[in-house]
């Protein structure tokens, strides 16, 4: 690691990114358990409000330690390697859940083969698996981006791209105008603008440049009232939204400055800092790759019942949350074990 790389990542408070990674791991679930309360605004506040920022966090999160390692070459590639046995893993375990999906779609059996590779490399094999491969891709290109353009052209093609993708959430303003046809097109084609081309560039590139920038004043100074003022704006965007709602509710147009500086503001404070939260960090990894399958199991077992959506959605929340921490304590568990039974025959 570089002295400059050292300085940075020596002073950060990683137990609040931890603990937040946590609850945002949380409101994953959240989003995916359906509706848990039928009161429309409270509805929109925790779905497409708090649970929309969980992945922006884990971007921003990823892109700036990642960024410190650049110039070791030989552990970035190690970090995406990982990644890649990881997503594999995943995508086999979830594989029966993409053959079922294909066969809800009732399409002929030689497109199989199509739909796996679209699976894999953009959709995922399941709902939530949508983020490596957008990961992958948006880190490329700005990586790209950045050797070739510099840090102020990249900035302005990902905020475009962004913009651009933002169409589905503000669609209710393209009704009528030349841009509705070819969003309509669009989204027929590819489902979603929330992939590795609109999407997770902006929210990575806004991680890189925060390493850079680090120690300017925009960030070290006065960090906690900017987080405090991004919030206020991007809570009057979503008050925009919600009236006004689109296709899909993925982009808000401030977020990326928003966690942008509450990232910023997590790794400075000295708020937990004197506390080790490392396993709340291990505990999101499992909730994030385990809660889909509880989730479709609980939605399962609650088919017979007749239930009121909100009931519904509350009684998945709690049972997949509560499956999800048991069988990732236990993994957890089954790792340590692993590692010091290695240790062990190591000694012998």
């Amino acid at each position: 690691m570089t002295k400059e790389s050292q300085k940075v990542t020596d002073s950060l408070n990683t137990s609040v990114v931890s603990l937040l990674q946590y609850c945002f791991a949380i409101m994953v679930i959240v989003i995916h358990s359906g509706r848990l309360f039928q009161y429309e605004p409270l509805h929109f506040f925790l779905k497409s409000f708090l649970g929309r920022m969980a992945v922006p966090y884990f971007l921003i999160c990823t892109a700036f330690f990642l960024r410190g390692r650049l110039r070791e070459a030989n552990r970035e590639k190690q970090y995406f390697k990982q990644m890649l046995k990881t997503y594999l893993l995943w995508s086999l375990i979830y594989l029966p859940y993409a053959h079922a999906f294909f066969e809800s779609l009732r399409l002929p059996k030689h497109y199989l083969p199509l739909g796996l590779c679209l699976a894999l490399s953009y959709f995922g094999m399941c709902y939530h698996l949508w983020y490596i491969p957008a990961l992958w891709l948006g880190w490329v290109l700005v990586q790209l981006s950045l050797k070739t353009f510099g840090q102020r052209v990249t900035l302005i093609i990902v905020a475009g791209l962004y913009l651009l993708g933002s169409m589905e959430t503000y669609s209710h303003f393209l009704s009528s105008t030349p841009f509705e046809p070819l969003l309509t097109g669009y989204m027929h084609i590819f489902q979603t603008s929330r992939n590795g081309i609109f999407y997770t560039p902006a929210y990575l590139c806004a991680g890189c440049l925060l390493y850079d920038h680090f120690s300017s004043s925009l960030f070290s100074q006065r960090y906690m009232r900017k987080a405090a003022v991004c919030l206020i704006l991007l809570a009057l965007e979503s008050l925009l939204i919600y009236h006004h709602q689109g296709l899909d509710k993925n982009f808000f147009l401030l977020s990326a400055l928003f966690i942008t500086f509450l990232f910023n503001a997590s790794v400075r404070t000295s708020l937990l800092s004197k506390y080790s939260l490392a396993k709340l960090k291990r505990l999101s990894y499992y909730y994030f790759f385990l809660h889909p399958m509880f989730i479709e199991s609980s939605l399962f077992l609650l088919k017979p019942y007749q239930l009121a959506p909100a009931t519904k959605g509350k009684l998945v929340f709690l049972m997949t949350l509560l499956v999800t921490h048991l069988c990732s304590e236990g993994l957890m568990l089954l790792v340590r074990s692993q590692a010091h039974a290695k240790a062990y025959l190591r000694r012998q």
